[in-house]
């Protein structure tokens, strides 16, 4: 049948083909309404006109009942759709918008979004939407006491508003109600996503216009909402999964990693107990914990000083040049180690990790620069290396202390009392590298502020000192060798002295002797001469005995600060003023001028003045002290001139 107007149909005879027609296009509802209308229209008394309106009626029925089939068709195979889903897409997020597209297409609604329960924030925020225009209905966040969102987690039941801005059932609030305003939503429909017991989420869809929504399309946004909680317990399943096997696979990596570490320690011990097997010293610990642990390692003894170091070759660690001692960071590391019982890290330099493990019993220690930072594994083969260096360490010490006593018995015998068999101190002497038949001399060191002990154990250990032998007292040093390698040892003892006193030193050195006997009156002229020096206040150096001996004959026998002041004050008179630089400049010309032997011109040499500047000082001299150059006080003054510059208050000008 051809396609008629509704507006020209008059006849009866043309609106019973009209509803054929209508049934047949599957026209809509407005359409039969307007037939129904033009059948009402006929004349009373039309032949078939009731029937004619029960029919059109029926027909009309038939259609809802057509559109409800197709409406149910269209949202079981939504739910097939969302099914499949679940099984093809694995992104929660792609399922649950495929999800709400559905719901709203289904639906025929202008907006459709799925809200999540967040139980930290205990709050639903918007994890899906279609239709919305607005960011700020995207970002609102709803807690479980207000809005639909709120009422349907609550109570766990389908809500449906047809005029969300007037509706009392549930609470409201601004924020809430001005994002719902600004999307011109006015109907809503809410279902909850349940997950056992528990509401997950809420599924949405709104309409722009009153709306009343029916039992058959609660039920099917229900299912619809059922998709997404299984989707959204399905993503956290597959999360969980996945952060399982995560797991299980850094556990496997760390096992192996463990396992090889293991293995790795196993060899380095082996290593380290081989090397101590074969009688290894500290150098060799050092190169093989080197070449092990990748870096460079550097060995300290008791007193903080460097005596052994290595660098593995194919490691690029930034290090110090040549040998230094610990500095006070470093040595408080190793304090902090010694009382942990395990190594400390320090800060290294740039590009270097630093570490440093205290040798057992306070003998020193370990420190090694790497250019990564030590393992788990690593970190104990370090700690076994600092053990082995302390098995090492102490016997050292325990050999150096065995022939330190040897050493100190000697020199002992030889400047104390005489001993009975002398041959037997000779053969010692001999053992030590001292030839007691040939020229000897002693060094006597003072002020050495309680480590002398330990100086001595730093010169015994050191092969400048092979050939010598030295006693440590309670703040002195003896130090007896053959007057042939005294000169060889002056600079290796300022040096090691300047180390462990932070300060040049202070000591003399004895005039040669021919034998063993004259020691021991060498030894108290020594003693004595260290007394004259702490008594002037000297500034430290070496001083030679005969330097020294006129004043241990004039100050000895218990003199005090005040008699060498008073001698100075009487033998110089007037010209003794320690704070007068003038008189200090006619002091040192006269004593320069006595040392050359009278000599004017060599005077200004050795001043590096004008003859006639000393002439005209020698003048002045006349002035301040006027008996000057009588034979009888030139002896004196002489004298009392060199205890002034001994006394370390007498300065060039």
């Amino acid at each position: 049948m051809a396609k008629t107007s509704l507006t020209s149909i008059r006849t009866a005879r043309s609106l019973w083909r009209a509803v054929v027609g209508l049934l047949h296009r599957g026209a809509n509802r407005e359409q039969f309404t307007e037939l129904l209308t033009h059948a009402r229209q006929l004349a009373p008394g039309t032949p078939d006109r009731e029937d004619l309106i029960h029919c059109i009626e029926l027909a009309q029925g038939v259609k809802e009942r057509l559109d409800l089939h197709q409406q149910r068709e269209r949202g079981l195979l939504a739910v097939l759709e969302s099914a499949q889903d679940l099984t093809a897409i694995t992104d929660p997020d792609r399922i649950l918008l495929a999800i709400v597209q559905r719901a709203r297409k289904l639906m025929g609604c202008d907006v459709g979004y799925l809200s999540i329960y967040d139980p930290q924030q205990g709050a639903f925020y918007v994890r899906a939407t279609d239709g919305a225009f607005s960011q700020n209905f995207k970002r609102v966040r709803v807690p479980l006491d207000v809005g639909i969102c709120g009422f349907v987690a609550r109570h766990k039941v389908p809500y449906a508003s047809s005029d969300y801005g007037s509706d009392s059932r549930f609470p409201h609030t601004p924020g809430i109600d001005s994002a719902v305003t600004e999307e011109n939503i006015t109907s809503i429909l809410g279902v909850p996503l349940l997950a056992s017991a528990s509401v997950t989420g809420v599924l949405f869809v709104g309409d722009r216009y009153v709306r009343t929504y029916t039992p058959w399309e609660k039920h099917i946004l229900s299912v619809l909402a059922a998709h997404a909680a299984l989707a959204l317990n399905n993503a956290q399943l597959f999360e969980q999964t996945q952060a399982a096997l995560r797991q299980a696979s850094d556990t496997n990596q760390q096992l192996a990693r463990h396992t090889a570490e293991a293995d790795r320690a196993a060899r380095a011990h082996e290593r380290l107990t081989v090397l101590a097997a074969r009688g290894g010293n500290v150098q060799d610990i050092c190169q093989m914990a080197a070449s092990i642990l990748g870096g460079a390692v550097t060995a300290y003894d008791s007193g903080d000083h460097e005596i052994a170091r290595a660098q593995d070759a194919s490691q690029t660690v930034p290090d110090a040049a040549g040998p230094v001692s610990l500095d006070d960071r470093l040595h408080h590391a190793l304090q902090d180690s010694r009382l942990a019982g395990r190594s400390v890290s320090v800060p290294g330099e740039a590009g270097a990790y630093c570490r440093i493990a205290a040798a057992t019993g306070g003998l020193g220690g370990l420190m090694i620069r790497t250019a990564q930072p030590l393992r788990d594994a690593d970190i104990r083969t370090f700690e076994r290396s600092a053990m082995l260096a302390s098995v090492v360490l102490l016997s050292r010490q325990q050999r150096e202390s065995i022939a330190q006593t040897d050493m100190s018995s000697l020199v002992r015998s030889l400047i104390g009392s005489p001993d009975s068999r002398p041959e037997l101190v000779t053969a010692q002497a001999s053992r030590l590298g001292l030839d007691l038949a040939s020229p000897l001399q002693l060094i006597l060191l003072g002020q050495l502020n309680g480590k002398a002990s330990h100086l001595a154990r730093d010169l015994a250990s050191t092969a400048a000192f092979q050939h010598c032998a030295i006693d440590a007292g309670s703040d002195t040093l003896a130090l007896l060798a053959n007057s042939q390698h005294v000169r060889a040892l002056l600079a290796p003892l300022a040096e090691h002295t300047g180390k462990a006193l932070r300060h040049p030193m202070t000591a003399v050195l004895s005039q040669i002797v021919s034998s063993a006997d004259a020691l021991r009156p060498t030894h108290h002229r020594l003693q004595a001469c260290l007394r004259i020096l702490s008594l002037l206040h000297s500034p430290p150096r070496l001083f030679l005995e005969q330097e020294l001996s006129a004043y241990t004959l004039l100050l000895a026998h218990g003199r005090k600060r005040q008699d060498v002041l008073r001698y100075l004050h009487a033998s110089l008179g007037a010209l003794y003023q320690p704070d007068d630089t003038r008189k200090q400049a006619l002091a040192h010309t006269l004593l320069t001028y006595l040392d050359a032997g009278h000599n004017a011109a060599a005077t200004a040499t050795a001043l590096d003045i004008h003859l006639n500047t000393v002439h005209q000082r020698l003048t002045a001299l006349d002035h301040v002290l006027s008996d000057w150059r009588l034979p009888a006080r030139r002896l004196d003054i002489h004298m009392a001139l060199r205890l002034w510059q001994l006394d370390g208050k007498l300065t060039p000008d």
